[in-house]
């Protein structure tokens, strides 16, 4: 029995201390199959010495694990104490903690004012809440917004109260009845004594203002009131376990049964937080048992009440500030005598640090030993220092065995090799270029040659901000290997995986669709998560399939009528364009596969049998969130449903969506199910109390903390077999051959801003052993300066990445600069002043780079002797100055391709309509008149398609909200629609297109009358429309032609064309005409006319025989060979613009050639350059213009405008002109 303590720098050393303490010689056979204890501060340790003790033994089997010294406390009470249910009830989860305080202050938020008194101790908080809502005009909003922060309040109390109960809640001495410690917060409270506020304040180093005394003591008040009325109960009854525990094993006769429900040992592996209540603990229980701690320690030197000097010139001014202002008339004498009689008992000297950077940095390491040293062990125990006097030969080692023997820093004591790199620091522009540069490094790392060969495990990732983080990680680091980069294997500790995160955001979307617009994109984004496709039984082309159904059905925004009418007007009930509405066609298309109105329901027409399946899994996607729809609103509409129904729910939800294999949610079943248990113990409490089993809570506060639960799985935070990321302090203290830390900013680490809101503890005097997260961060720096094994490196942004100016590193970062500024050696001459026969071993010779460099060094004010310790890089990684340096190491990637390009002589590429393309000959070519006009009528897609380039536009965006007014586009597909249809139809034949509330009526009005005067138009050539038909034109023995021509012989060809006479179209009548002359092929054709009837406007041709037809027609074939080989810039909707407006081109012969005449050179090169500044019009969809994606990509760098005047010249006359003298508009 006894308290055996093992302490080392080394954890390899510690390691075989635990197999020394569990492979010792017993008397018994069977002390083989006891299991055996530890307790470990993290999952992480767990992790690493699991894997260590299965390398030393070659398994592991019958250890049991324990998180921190309370995990076996509680342990230790269950297995002793008889009455199991009583422990299990003295064990109150921090989630039951916060459910009771939002039970405990929601009475006070339900009124509009705030009703309690002003001398009430909840009035001060209660105000607060009020406060946040007053802004809001609203009465549901209010209660809203005070319900939310009420939520935020119990979330931060229980935190203050679960960290209250381990470092406020215990007696320092030996108090006799009640305890009567000034540190024993919760005793008093117990009580209803107030704390005195003022007297813990003063004893600070900090001046306290009136307000800030004022503020405090209201804090105290409500959280005592709250305390004394709600948890002191239960504290008690928890004394209570901790002292029949102790009556146990106190009492001879019951001893030897309990100690035989306890290990026979237990070993503790290192400590990161020591609770003074804790180790009072561990101090009795090494009266019954072996307790072996395996303690870390930096340094072989007694330092645990070593102090930090700045701190204690910090402290001793403050000492003298403070008796001045008391004593305001007092002679130095008087104050030196003050002063030497104050620091009689500090003993200065000899608790100064020799080593600044340990106490600076490891103050909670310091508090932990300090507490530790205080440990009496029994007559067994015994303290062992296995101290390794050993070191690596470089600046790491240095600082390493200096912090190990306390050394005192000498200055300019160590001279810097040129070829250490143990110690790294990079200066970066952003968090993403961090990420690149370290990926190039760490492939030259594990690259080099070693005794021992260096693994990805070997190397740990530690930065402040992984959640921010971890996308970018993703992006730099895939996940897969792929022929363009080398593969590192990484893991993302402590966040959850992307397929747990999507699948819960699956479940969750059943919920939340519902409660917004639940727009096409919102249902896309949902539908194409593959645990919705795993779950309803569909792929990812299903998914688009589902969706362009969807989309053609009519579905806009909302679920159905229900749905919207939460976000309409009273008076509007047009409830088209949603789900429900394009669900019902889809259904009815299966049974009636065209466009009629069955039973007030408009059937799709285009429904195909394999869209059966589809629209049947759509219809019980529809039923799941009609189901849940009302689930986040349910607590809004007055339905108090308890915590527990909620659980069920979601959790009958979870395993609906792992019955179809999906692995990933049982990460969410396990917090849910983690959270009934909690609820569970809520039964254990007597009938009063019981009614925090019935607690109602809204469901999205349910949601917000599985979802909380879910992204920070520390649980999940353990070493693994690949290149590791971390939070920083989650893993530690675990040695490894590489430490990275990143973002080591300014305002990132360390982090000052996760103090809990209300925390007396922050605000009153610190004891030993309490824990801060800034002492965190700076412990866990120092351990991974400690315990990397070979290398450190340190990256921060020194530049700000918008406009290059210099920004600091982290305060943690600067005082280990300051500390080696201070030990390094300064080299004989600064780098940047050698002489040009020097050799400059850090940047190359030729002048550029090392003037930059020279400068960037200057600008971040680096000391000369750490020069070779800074890699700086450029804001790119393809700038080409990045390569030229010898360090850092640069690879010839994909990047230095682009360094290289950059490089090169700029000049003009060779364009293409200098080369003619050659055009693919085939044995026959069949076109189809209707493509082959589009392509000659715009020449830049026909030369596109001849490359086989596809210039692709921008992703168009489905237009998702319902028509309001029918625009240009509108009103075709109306008339056009109505072209088709020769019987009288009904308004409800056109719901899938008409506007939506009272504009319907009149836009179908509207378009019935354009339509009745486009028929009447018509009625002056013909009765009806011509009838055509598809036939053949052979044009050589290569090629043939598809054409549309009127299906009987006739005069007239007339057509009905719900669209505008554009130029375009007026080149398409122009052509047809022209293919239908020369396919008949007779001599009577001269009267015949192809007559277009347009909804503004009739286009005529005629007068044309066959010969001459045929003869405009080879012209266009011409164009049309040309036009794929070179690019020819004459596009119809260009020539052809006068036209639209009844004007014509001039035309002048120069040199036996018709070309343009000046004027109307001018007007063509003036559509031809418009910019659109003033039209509003797109010009990347504009053929008639320059500014057109096809002409911009394919004329780059070339003189459009010369290319223009080119084709005018050789082409336009002879293909324009004939339209001009042969088509008239009416």
């Amino acid at each position: 029995m006894g308290i055996h303590v093992i302490q080392s720098q080394r954890l390899d050393v510690l390691l075989q201390g635990v197999m020394a303490s569990i492979t010792q010689p017993s008397n018994s056979v069977f002390q083989v199959f006891k299991t055996q204890h530890f307790i470990v501060p993290s999952p992480a340790q767990e992790q690493w010495l699991t894997q260590k003790i299965a390398e030393q033994q070659g398994m592991t089997a019958n250890y049991q694990f324990h998180q921190k010294i309370r995990g076996f406390q509680w342990y230790a009470y269950q297995q002793v104490l008889e009455n199991k249910e009583q422990v299990r009830k003295a064990n109150i989860p921090r989630l039951i903690l916060k459910w009771r305080i939002h039970q405990a202050l929601q009475p006070s938020i339900q009124p509009e004012q705030n009703t309690l008194a002003q001398d009430h101790p909840l009035y001060s908080i209660v105000q607060r809440i009020y406060d946040s809502a007053d802004q809001l005009q609203h009465s549901t909003e209010k209660q809203l917004k005070k319900q939310s922060m009420l939520y935020w309040v119990a979330e931060q109390v229980s935190q203050l109260f679960n960290n209250y109960m381990i470092y406020r809640g215990y007696c320092q001495g030996r108090c006799q009845g009640q305890c009567t410690c000034s540190g024993n917060w919760l005793s008093a409270w117990g009580q209803n004594k107030a704390l005195n506020i003022e007297h813990l304040m003063s004893q600070t180093d900090q001046q306290t203002s009136a307000f800030t005394l004022q503020q405090t003591e209201q804090l105290e008040a409500w959280q005592r009131w709250l305390w004394q009325n709600y948890f002191h109960a239960d504290f008690v009854e928890m004394q209570g376990i901790d002292a029949d525990f102790w009556e146990v094993l106190d009492n001879q006769q019951t001893r030897s049964q309990a100690l035989s429900q306890l290990p026979h040992q237990v070993i503790v592996f290192t400590i990161l937080d020591l609770p003074p209540s804790q180790l009072q603990f561990l101090r009795r229980l090494g009266q019954y048992l072996n307790v072996v701690i395996l303690h870390y320690n930096p340094s072989q030197e007694y330092w645990a009440d070593s102090v930090d000097p700045l701190w204690k010139q910090r402290y001793d001014l403050g000492v003298k500030e403070r008796f001045i202002a008391k004593n305001p008339k007092a002679t130095d004498a008087e104050i030196s005598a003050f002063f030497e009689s104050f620091s009689l008992g500090f003993n200065a000297l000899n608790r100064e640090s020799r080593h600044p950077l340990l106490t600076r940095l490891g103050k909670q390491a310091r508090d932990n030993f300090s507490l530790l040293s205080q440990l009496s062990a029994g007559e067994e125990g015994n303290w062992v220092d296995a101290f390794v006097d050993h070191f690596p030969e470089n600046l790491l080692g240095k600082i390493q065995s200096d912090i190990f023997y306390l050394a005192e820093p000498i200055a300019a004591q160590y001279e810097l090799a040129a070829d250490d790199e143990s110690v790294q620091i990079h200066v970066c522009h952003s968090s993403i270029r961090q990420l690149e540069v370290l990926k190039e490094q760490l492939v030259h790392w594990l690259s080099q040659a070693d005794v021992i060969p260096r693994r990805p495990s070997d190397v740990l990732i530690l930065t402040p901000n992984l959640t921010e983080l971890e996308p970018l990680i993703r992006s730099i680091f895939p996940s897969a290997p792929n022929d363009h980069e080398v593969f590192l294997p990484v893991k993302i500790a402590g966040v959850a995986q992307l397929d747990a995160l999507n699948a819960w955001r699956a479940v969750l979307g059943r919920l939340q669709l519902t409660q917004g617009r639940l727009t096409q994109d919102d249902f896309a984004d949902w539908l194409n998560l593959s645990a919705t496709q795993q779950r309803y039984g569909f792929d990812y082309s299903q998914a688009q399939r589902i969706l362009a159904l969807l989309n053609d059905a009519g579905f806009k925004r909302g679920l159905d009528e229900q749905h919207l009418k939460q976000s309409l007007s009273a008076d509007d009930q047009d409830y088209r364009y949603s789900l429900k509405f394009a669900l019902d066609r889809l259904a009815l298309g299966i049974a009636v596969p065209a466009h009629v109105m069955v039973k007030q329901t408009l059937s799709y027409a285009l429904v195909q049998p394999s869209d059966f399946e589809l629209i049947g899994i759509l219809i019980q996607i529809y039923h799941d969130l009609s189901a849940r729809r009302n689930w986040l609103v349910a607590h809004e509409q007055g339905q108090r449903l308890p915590v527990e129904t909620w659980l069920n729910h979601i959790k009958a939800d979870v395993q609906e969506f792992e019955q179809a294999d999906i692995v990933a949610l049982k990460a969410v079943r396990e917090i849910i199910q983690k959270q009934e248990r909690m609820l569970t113990l809520a039964s254990y409490y007597d009938d009063a109390e019981n009614q925090l089993r019935q607690i109602s809570l809204p469901l999205p506060y349910i949601i917000e903390e599985i979802q909380r639960s879910l992204e920070s799985q520390s649980a999940q935070v353990e070493p693994t077999g690949q290149i590791t990321f971390s939070q920083i302090g989650q893993i530690r203290p675990i040695p490894y051959r590489l430490i990275v830390l990143l973002n080591l900013d300014t305002g990132k680490f360390p982090n000052r801003d996760s103090h809990v809101p209300f925390d007396l503890m922050d605000a009153l005097r610190q004891q030993l052993g309490d824990r801060s997260r800034l002492e965190d961060d700076q412990g866990a720096f120092l351990d991974a300066v400690l315990l990397a094994q070979e290398q450190i490196w340190l990256f921060y942004n020194g530049f700000d990445f918008g406009d290059g100016e210099v920004r600091e590193p982290s305060s943690v970062l600067q005082g280990f600069r300051d500390h080696l500024e201070l030990i390094i050696k300064s080299p004989p001459a600064p780098l940047f002043q050698r002489g040009e026969s020097e050799e400059i071993p850090l940047f190359n010779k030729e002048g550029v780079e090392e003037i930059l460099l020279k400068e960037m060094y200057k600008e971040l004010q680096i000391p000369s002797q750490l020069y070779s310790l800074y890699h700086l890089h450029r804001l790119q990684p393809f700038d080409p100055l990045g390569f030229i340096a010898d360090r850092p190491v640069r690879y010839q990637d994909h990047w230095f391709k682009v360094a290289s390009q950059i490089q090169q002589v700029k000049g003009e590429r060779q364009a293409w309509v200098n080369t003619a393309y050659p055009i693919e000959q085939n044995e026959m070519l069949i076109l189809n008149s209707q493509q082959w006009i589009q392509d000659v009528c715009f020449p830049a897609r026909l030369y596109l398609k001849t490359l086989g380039v596809e210039n692709l536009s921008s992703a168009e965006v489905l237009d998702q909200s319902e028509p309001l007014l029918l625009d240009g586009l509108g009103k075709y597909a109306i008339r056009h629609f109505l072209q088709q249809r020769d019987e009288t139809l009904s308004l409800d034949m056109l719901q899938d297109q008409l506007p939506v509330g009272k504009v319907q009526q009149s836009a179908w009005q509207q378009s019935c009358l354009e339509q009745q005067r486009l028929l009447e138009r018509l009625q002056q050539y013909a009765a009806v429309p011509t009838e055509t038909t598809q036939r053949v034109w052979r044009i050589s023995k290569q090629l043939q032609m598809s054409c549309v021509t009127p299906k009987q012989l006739t005069q007239d060809w007339v057509s009905l064309d719900a669209s505008s006479a554009r130029a375009k179209r007026l080149t398409k009548v122009w052509l047809e005409y022209l293919l239908w002359l020369t396919f008949l092929n007779s001599d009577s054709v001269t009267k015949k006319r192809r007559i277009v009837v347009f909804s503004d406007q009739t286009v005529i041709c005629e007068g044309l025989d066959t010969e001459q037809a045929q003869s405009y027609l080879n012209d266009w074939l011409r164009l049309w060979q040309d036009a794929q080989q070179q690019p020819v810039v004459l596009p119809a909707a260009l020539l052809l613009k006068p036209l639209e407006k009844g004007k014509q081109h001039e035309w002048i012969e120069l040199e036996s050639k018709q070309i343009l005449a000046e004027d109307s050179q001018k007007q063509v090169l003036k559509d031809w350059n418009d910019t659109g500044d003033f039209s509003g019009l797109d010009m990347t969809q504009n053929e008639a213009c320059k500014l057109h994606r096809d002409w911009k990509f394919i004329l780059q760098e070339q003189d459009a405008t010369a290319l223009l005047h080119y084709a005018c010249d050789h082409y336009a006359y002879a293909l324009y002109q004939p339209i001009f003298e042969f088509l008239r508009v009416e």
